[in-house]
């Protein structure tokens, strides 16, 4: 077999093995680069959370996941219960809120979540938000930078 034809099978493997749901596409784009106000518009809910603790499920089937608990701190949009439970995968499109080895406990984050149950999920996604795009605008509140403060208080008055 000539090394391009194993090249092109390596490629394809890995493209078949790697999960849709890890890649951070959205809308359809690969690697899209979102602006905080299209993720307002997109979002159910927005707020400021603090972490208060998570679970981490650990498996060797690639069906690795995480449970956070928070506690709302501001909401930007939606109305959101005072604490509640987010849901990410542990795999390349995940978006979590960990420090160390552990859950960042001293954390705040800037939240853009929905509601997005599947049949494949554990039992503990059914309730749990997730963010919207984990590769777009929600981050650790350390990040969120003047400008984008003003953005989503200016997106929030309009509500």
């Amino acid at each position: 077999m000539s090394w391009k034809r194993s090249g092109v099978l390596a490629a394809a493997a890995l493209t078949v093995a790697s999960p849709a749901r890890a890649l951070c596409i959205y809308h359809g784009v690969d690697n899209a680069r979102t602006t905080l106000a299209q993720e307002f518009r997109d979002s159910r809910w927005v707020v400021r959370a603090h972490v208060m603790s998570a679970d981490y499920h650990w498996s060797d089937e690639d069906e690795s996941w995480t449970l956070y608990r928070l506690k709302v701190v501001q909401s930007y949009k939606g109305k959101l219960s005072n604490r509640f439970t987010y849901f990410t995968e542990r795999n390349s499109g995940g978006f979590y809120m960990d420090k160390d080895s552990g859950p960042d406990l001293d954390g705040d984050y800037l939240l853009f979540l929905v509601r997005l149950p599947r049949p494949s999920d554990p039992p503990a996604a059914s309730k749990a938000l997730w963010v919207n795009y984990n590769c777009g605008q929600s981050k650790p509140w350390a990040e969120v930078s003047k400008n984008d403060l003003r953005q989503l208080r200016s997106l929030a008055a309009r509500r």
